[in-house]
């Protein structure tokens, strides 16, 4: 009896390959949309807002003290915009300075804000 194995064929040369070694380079529009969806999904009141503090926390590598720190906030602060409870409008400067320079856009998180919202 011959076993088959189903090998992948070998990638052509011309194949794009990564930017950045050793990193993955994502559209963090769509991954903040996805984890609002979740968030939203687990009755999450302010989906959108944790989504993107949750985001950009994760793309700093910080922990959450040195996040906040970083932001100017108080832990427990960063804690309530990761849970859900402070409005997409109402998220502090510096975090939204941050959503401007990793190219989030705004103007598909709100849209989202209101859709998960049901306003």
């Amino acid at each position: 009896m011959m076993i088959i194995v189903d090998t992948p064929e070998p990638m052509p040369a011309d194949e794009p390959v990564a930017v950045t070694a050793g990193s993955y380079i994502s559209n963090v529009t769509t991954l903040t949309e996805r984890i609002a969806i979740r968030l939203a999904g687990q009755g999450v009141e302010h989906a959108v807002a944790a989504a993107v503090t949750i985001a950009l926390r994760g793309m700093s590598g910080k922990s959450p003290t040195d996040f906040a720190a970083e932001l100017g906030l108080a832990h427990a602060d960063l804690r309530a915009l990761e849970a859900g409870t402070v409005a997409f409008g109402d998220l502090p400067a510096s975090l939204m300075s941050r959503l401007h320079s990793h190219n989030l856009e705004p103007l598909l998180l709100v849209d989202l804000d209101h859709q998960l919202r049901g306003d």
